[in-house]
């Protein structure tokens, strides 16, 4: 005899089709907040390791963060962001440039162009927004506020941070101290906004806290939300 053998009909195949498509639709959320969450993390492991080079930097430096120079030895307005991190690269104090580009962006490593090495490209980038929405155009997802003297860097002021759309409703921050935290006020709040956009521009003439702030404004540093 012929043993008996079932066969799915196709009205029952696309019934588990169906229910499969409904569990990957319930646990495509919860995989996407995962993701976020690890990005996050590697973002302010990488945070962590620019402070880390920054302050060895510093400590070559006479207590000085990279700037950029102009030939007459004067603080080039291309100091901050970018061209300012551009100077670890160049100088071996960061190894790699996939350091500058957090992982929840669509920005681009820097890469090598013709004859121009990568640091050379962070150097001479003037694609640097606030908000980082110009994706691939972008080579870092940082912003950098640069010729800023260590002695006067404390805790409460900023130094490199999240460009404002790398996480949406927050970011992450490295303060002087070389601590980095997450700033997170809720919606509503634009979190590049938050401790007087992290003590790097007076908000009046009132405010008795020190003026650590260059000649040259790192003008995107205090841009918040869609603001470039």
């Amino acid at each position: 005899m012929k043993k008996s053998t079932s066969l799915f009909t196709l009205i029952e195949l696309l019934v588990v089709i169906g229910i499969i498509a409904i569990l990957a639709a319930m646990l495509m959320p919860a995989l996407s907040k995962a993701r976020e969450k690890a990005n996050q993390a590697d973002c302010m492991s990488q945070l962590k390791q620019i402070g880390l080079a920054l302050k060895m930097y510093a400590n070559d430096q006479r207590g000085w963060f990279p700037a950029v120079l102009e030939d007459d030895g004067t603080v080039s307005d291309k100091t901050h962001n970018t061209p300012g991190l551009g100077v670890l690269l160049r100088d071996d104090y960061i190894e790699t440039p996939k350091i500058v580009v957090c992982r929840s962006s669509k920005h681009t490593v820097p890469q090598k162009d013709g004859d121009k090495q990568p640091y050379q490209v962070m150097l001479a980038n003037e694609t640097d927004t606030a908000s980082g929405k110009d994706g691939n155009k972008e080579i870092c997802s940082y912003l950098y506020y640069g010729a800023v003297n260590s002695d006067d860097a404390t805790a409460e002021h900023g130094i490199v941070r999240d460009k404002n759309a790398n996480h949406k409703v927050l970011g992450n921050v490295l303060f002087g101290d070389s601590h980095v935290e997450t700033v997170s006020p809720g919606k509503g709040t634009p979190w590049a906004e938050v401790n007087n956009y992290f003590q790097m521009k007076k908000p009046g003439e009132s405010d008795d806290y020190e003026d650590i702030l260059p000649e040259t404004e790192n003008a995107l540093w205090t841009k918040s939300g869609n603001q470039d």
